[in-house]
């Protein structure tokens, strides 16, 4: 499986992006490609992401950024925002997400950031998947940055792909990049 270039993000400036990827090793490699692009165009970088794949951004980070790469590139274990509070806790995720998002505001840069999206056992339902993303995608717009929702397929039915769909400018694969059909610009 291809996987989307440094090219491709930079064309993004801004936007909401539902990433329903299968494969490990695209979904990491899309990963580095997102920070790639964000150190190259000057951009501050958050980074949602669990214990598994932290050390492996970090390591990725330590890699291939010598200087200045804590100063624009936060990593935050997505428990804290997912799973602390109960599923899809819509205000305690947005508390935390504005909350570390205010620590890159300092800056005079644009914003990107990276969420992979987890939850307990049984599936958030698509009316709190709709709530949470509708107020995420706003959050968004007001805040201009360039947002990455990252989805696990193997997790989501139809009706989740579709509420996805709905509340996020573009839709990701493991090697695409486009233009949702269906997104509900409120």
């Amino acid at each position: 499986m291809g996987v989307l270039s440094e090219c491709e993000y930079k064309k993004i400036s801004m936007g909401h992006i539902f990433y329903r990827f299968m494969d490990e090793k695209a979904y990491m490699d899309n990963i580095f490609s997102f920070i790639q692009a964000g150190i190259e165009n000057k951009q501050q970088i958050l980074i949602i992401e669990n214990m598994r794949n932290l050390p492996k951004v970090q390591a990725f980070i330590d890699a291939s950024f010598k200087e200045n790469k804590n100063s624009n590139i936060r990593l935050v274990n997505n428990y804290e925002y997912y799973l602390s509070k109960g599923d899809f806790s819509t205000h305690n995720i947005v508390s935390h997400f504005a909350k570390d998002l205010s620590y890159l505001n300092d800056c005079k840069s644009t914003i990107r950031t990276w969420a992979h999206v987890e939850w307990s056992s049984s599936k958030p339902t698509e009316e709190l998947v709709k709530e949470f993303e509708c107020v995420a995608d706003n959050f968004v717009k007001d805040s201009k940055i360039l947002s990455v929702c990252a989805y696990p397929s193997a997790r989501l039915n139809s009706n989740l792909n579709l509420a996805l769909e709905e509340f996020h400018q573009y839709v990701m694969t493991d090697s695409t990049l486009s233009l949702s059909s269906i997104y509900r610009n409120l």
